[in-house]
């Protein structure tokens, strides 16, 4: 019996890539992208949201919400918040036992407030990022939890995986080997991947854009490199997993941006 019951996809808004700016090696042009929150159905915890898209709150601090929007070409309606979209399909917010986030930005974490009660879960280094890094952007603030919502790290996984060839640390998200985490920081601080072992998918945040770009003949343009949190750090994570892209063809890798799921 399979821990993992299921994975949705909601697409909660969109984001704006001038795709020929960022990527050398192909005929891109400026593409809207979903804003992609995937929520699994574990067969004991319940549901887990992997990040949670966007909401009003992000514009509490309208100076912040301008900041962010010159760097971020985000769009999004309330019909796009993540609650919405549950709403759509006959669930309640009270549903989400667990939040997962995958990276400090207000497009995993801006529909927080909209979800009365769970758990948030991340590595140890991600929640000292997401409570204390003040470069993180100022937005972010406005959308943490209050203090009464639980918050824990994850603990280092034990058992066998394909991960660990290529990652110093692999995390056991629920303790039970179903859901494993990485850390893929470079794009963003302490960005960190999930692996849903059972079904092969790889949650692979902001490491790209979309799957597209596992095409050897795509390389990203300075003007990208500058963009990332520590480019050394991104250049490596993208030869990381376009080496597990070839050698574990089974293997399904499913990006923040997707457009297919």
């Amino acid at each position: 019996m399979k821990k993992i019951e299921s994975i949705r996809r909601f697409i909660c808004g969109y984001e704006e890539f001038r795709l020929s700016e960022l990527y050398e090696g192909g005929n891109f042009k400026t593409e809207k992208l979903p804003i992609n929150v995937f929520m699994a159905e574990h067969r004991k915890f319940g549901n887990i949201l992997i990040n949670t898209g966007c909401s009003n709150m992000m514009k509490k601090s309208p100076i912040a919400y301008s900041k962010y929007l010159s760097k971020h070409k985000v769009s999004f309606d309330k019909k796009d918040t993540i609650t919405e979209q549950l709403a759509k399909e006959g669930m309640d917010a009270l549903c989400i036992k667990k939040v997962l986030l995958t990276h400090a930005n207000a497009e995993c974490c801006g529909a927080l407030p909209l979800i009365p009660k769970y758990e948030l879960m991340s590595t140890a280094q991600l929640l000292c990022v997401l409570k204390f890094d003040n470069d993180s952007d100022n937005i972010i603030k406005s959308t943490l939890p209050p203090d009464n919502i639980p918050m824990k790290a994850f603990n280092v996984f034990k058992g066998t995986s394909v991960l660990k060839k290529y990652f110093k640390f692999v995390y056991d998200v629920l303790g039970d080997g179903s859901i494993l985490a990485v850390d893929m920081s470079g794009a963003a601080n302490s960005m960190t991947g999930y692996f849903i072992a059972e079904d092969n998918i790889f949650f692979c945040a902001d490491a790209m854009t979309d799957e597209r770009f596992f095409d050897d003949d795509i390389f990203p343009t300075d003007k990208l490199l500058l963009m990332q949190y520590d480019s050394e750090d991104y250049m490596n994570i993208r030869r990381i997993l376009k080496t597990i892209h070839s050698e574990y063809p089974d293997i399904r890798f499913v990006f923040s941006h997707s457009k297919n799921f």
